[in-house]
């Protein structure tokens, strides 16, 4: 689903005695770690008060990693220690064939007959990562680390802790493998997408730019940094970055996605409508585009194209509430007050906690001279933290 991105992990010299005879056995151990997010921030428009389901997309990208600092391992002299080994090696070739179970097993026997392998704590923690099982493998490369001294093997523990959303220990680690010499292009977009999702968005784009500086097709770091200018109000800086990624990967729906919504903030639109597009021929039943491109008609005041695009959106996900509350304003701006309030009511019924449709919902009720209804609306979106309700509330006093 997510962009393939090599790194390096894992490259075995193991020596094996024999007697007489010294054997030179070459493993590569490439684990493949599966990891994507597509996070969809939901940010309201101060001109329309509609809500871009794809305001800022983060993307996590799929990735390989590989491990290039040998490692030899002195097996003794010992029919036990040529076991281990031989099974550690079939424990190789299990993790490389995604048999994660078993190369976990193999691994565990390899750490029974031989408790000084280190590798296979290493091995196991990986597999385990694979696994999803994050505590057990965070447990296993802390062993593994301790043994020894291995940047990457720190690298993988902060990523554990992100993948199992403890941002500030995956932070931690990150920046202790920063300090022990990691250049891994990959950490740093991840420590943007901590600091993004922080609001320091100064901080977020610092290190997006380091990734793409250390690996300039880094693709994903080009459109998260994009994101980062877009709350930075930096629209012809977030242009380019997304269209920059969508150089690097065409495939990618979600980067045209936001490349339409920068120019929509931008007040380009019609380059935001080429874009949402782009992303909907690339994906047709892409609602979040389909709803963005709605937007965009609403803000071009063309209602009518705005509500066909909604539905299009709502055939493609019934279930969608921020399209239902953008097809309410809708209509409300053609005074069809009616379909307004069932278009609020759905969102509702769909979010309960939406505080701003219940806003959008109280007004389209004070317009039908139901104050009583729009008060109770109102004051529900109050006890959900809205504040800057203004007249509003004054209408009820």
């Amino acid at each position: 689903m997510y962009l393939c991105n090599l790194h390096n992990l894992c490259v075995l010299f193991i020596k094996i005695i024999c007697k007489i005879v010294i054997m030179k056995n070459l493993l590569v151990l490439s684990l493949l770690v599966m990891f994507g997010i597509g996070l969809s921030y939901s940010q309201e428009n101060k001109d329309s008060s509609m809500f871009d389901s794809g305001m800022n997309q983060i993307i996590v990208p799929t990735q390989i990693i590989t491990k290039t600092d040998g490692d030899t391992v002195n097996t003794l002299v010992t029919a036990e220690g040529e076991e281990a080994n031989i099974m550690y090696n079939n424990g190789v070739i299990q993790c490389n064939e995604g048999n994660y179970n078993d190369a976990t097993t193999t691994f565990s026997n390899v750490l029974q007959i031989n408790p000084e392998m280190t590798l296979a704590y290493y091995g196991r923690g990986t597999c385990l990562m694979q696994l999803g099982k994050y505590n057990e493998a965070i447990a296993d490369l802390q062993e593994y680390v301790k043994r020894k001294k291995d940047y990457n093997a720190t690298y993988l523990i902060g990523y554990c802790y992100f993948l199992s959303k403890n941002m500030d220990k995956a932070l931690e680690y990150f920046q202790n493998a920063i300090e022990q010499g990691c250049t891994n292009a990959n950490m740093f977009y991840y420590i943007g997408v901590i600091y993004f999702n922080k609001a320091q968005y100064e901080n977020a784009e610092k290190y997006y730019t380091r990734a793409i500086d250390i690996d300039d097709k880094h693709s994903f770091s080009y459109n998260d940094r994009g994101s980062t200018y877009r709350m930075l109000e930096k629209y012809d800086l977030a242009i380019a970055d997304y269209q920059k990624a969508i150089e690097l990967n065409s495939r990618m729906d979600i980067f045209k996605e936001n490349l339409g919504s920068a120019y929509r903030l931008n007040k380009e639109y019609d380059k935001a409508l080429a874009a949402y597009d782009e992303a909907i021929k690339a994906k047709p039943d892409n609602y979040i585009a389909l709803n963005n491109k709605g937007i965009t008609f609403y803000e071009m005041k063309e209602y009518d194209k705005a509500i066909d695009v909604l539905n299009e959106c709502l055939k493609q996900n019934k279930d969608y509430a921020f399209a239902y509350n953008n097809l309410g304003l809708c209509y409300y701006r053609k005074e069809d007050y009616r379909l307004a309030i069932e278009a609020f009511t759905k969102a509702i019924a769909l979010k309960s906690d939406y505080a701003e449709a219940y806003v959008h919902r109280g007004s389209a009720r004070e317009m039908t001279r139901d104050m009583q209804g729009a008060c109770s609306d109102w004051k529900t979106a109050k006890s959900m933290g809205i504040t800057n309700l203004g007249d509003f509330e004054s209408n009820c006093e």
